[in-house]
């Protein structure tokens, strides 16, 4: 839901040197209908909503970061906000032309998708389908020596010690998504996934069976002790 001082801004068009401040959104929004999965899962619409993010933008400088035309981005932008994803924070007057500024509804989306909508959606994959997609537009951008850091560590952990580390991760991610925006800084993206490694990588049990005892692993060269290969 808009707040009153974001639909105040929306009703009085700024003059040209008024700057379009970026309001204090909410740090979560639930994603709860179909509609919205389909508005955020397209891969221009996740580029849009990462750009309002951090600021207002209308869609012509949208249309500019983007490489396509203010039409399309227009388009794009109706969609999300019929979904409740983007919202108008201001309108301003530029050279006697209105521009309309857009964001976002809130910091972050959150899947909370009902089971009879969800069905074999996974929103886990679809993140991380977001996270690789902006990584590799950073990559094109910067190359392999662009400031950031990344790893796949694995340990093998006590419940205790795993719902620590969840922690943290959440702690971490929190504290970041609410850092006052530094408007002269850079923007950047942190993703993290702690979950738990598939079966093929948990242990074995150091028990064997009395079917595996019975089993005697050879060499194929064992089967033939006359075969020697130079």
């Amino acid at each position: 839901m808009v707040s009153r001082d974001v639909e105040s801004d929306t009703e009085a068009v700024l003059p040209a040197d008024v700057p379009v401040r970026m309001p204090n959104l909410p740090y979560r929004r639930a994603i709860t209908a179909l509609e919205q999965v389909k508005a955020i899962n397209d891969p221009t619409r996740s580029r849009i909503l990462g750009i309002i993010q951090n600021q207002p933008a209308t869609a012509k400088q949208i249309s500019k970061a983007l490489n396509m035309p203010p039409g399309t981005v227009g388009y794009h932008l109706q969609v999300l906000e019929s979904a409740g994803l983007a919202q108008i924070v201001a309108r301003r007057l530029i050279r006697g032309i209105v521009a309309t500024y857009y964001t976002r509804t809130a910091r972050i989306f959150q899947y909370d998708l009902p089971p009879e909508v969800a069905g074999q959606f996974s929103a886990t994959m679809e993140i991380m389908m977001h996270a690789r997609n902006e990584l590799a537009d950073a990559l094109a951008d910067y190359g392999e020596g662009m400031f950031g850091r990344e790893g796949f560590p694995h340990a093998r952990l006590s419940p205790e010690r795993a719902a620590y580390y969840q922690q943290k991760m959440d702690e971490l991610m929190k504290e970041m998504i609410q850092e006052t925006p530094d408007q002269s800084g850079d923007v950047y993206g942190f993703f993290a996934a702690f979950f738990q490694s598939p079966r093929y990588m948990q242990q074995v049990d150091s028990a064997a069976s009395a079917e595996d005892a019975n089993l005697e692993i050879t060499h194929p060269d064992d089967a033939h002790p006359e075969r020697h290969d130079a």
